[in-house]
């Protein structure tokens, strides 16, 4: 796991070594891709205010994944949630 070191860096390691390197903001040339869930999403940025250089966002899911909580601890409080066609007879 290379994770954060500059490119350069990594296609050397990756070239010396007869195992799998697999990068984490180490560029390209590591033999393998990783990239956390969180990030892919989107979330990361929003909790945190931050999105890491690395990182490369495929979905903005933070503002969705928040308004959702909020909407669903907002239906319990009021008692909207569960109501009676999510509860078992």
């Amino acid at each position: 796991m290379l994770e954060g070191i500059p490119r350069d860096v990594a296609a050397q390691v990756t070239g010396e070594l007869t195992i799998p390197t697999i990068g984490i903001g180490a560029g390209p040339d590591c033999d393998a891709q990783v990239l956390v869930i969180y990030d892919l999403l989107g979330i990361t940025s929003r909790v945190r205010g931050v999105t890491p250089k690395f990182v490369k966002p495929y979905a903005d899911l933070g503002d969705t994944i928040v308004s959702a909580a909020r909407s669903y601890a907002d239906d319990v409080r009021e008692g909207r949630f569960p109501d009676d066609a999510h509860s078992f007879h």
